[in-house]
């Protein structure tokens, strides 16, 4: 288990300085989301008809991969004075818990 402060001291780009943010974890249902941009080349290269090159054949199923016991954390920051969020990606962990 990973433990997380609930303030962190980053550097804010719109203040442009070091300030304590606050640290909220993120939805992991936001980290999926549309189409990667392998996916979209795929999807275009599948119409029609003529040889698909290295997408003529159909990937991997999942069954044969062995599936992830983790998932990547998403940190929610915020800055107290201007008010800008954004995420901070965090390593694979099984467990976080943010800390005072």
């Amino acid at each position: 288990m990973v433990k997380i402060p609930e303030t962190m001291f980053k550097y804010c780009t719109k203040c442009g300085k070091h300030v304590k943010m606050k640290v909220k974890q993120e939805k992991s249902a936001r980290r999926a989301g549309g189409f990667t941009a392998m996916a979209r080349r795929e999807k275009r290269k599948r119409r029609g008809y003529g040889n698909k090159g290295r997408f003529s054949k159909r990937p991997v199923t999942q069954t044969k991969m062995a599936s992830k016991t983790s998932k990547k954390v998403d940190l929610r920051l915020s800055c107290p004075d201007c008010g800008k969020i954004w995420v901070l990606s965090y390593p694979r962990t099984k467990r976080v818990e943010i800390v005072k």
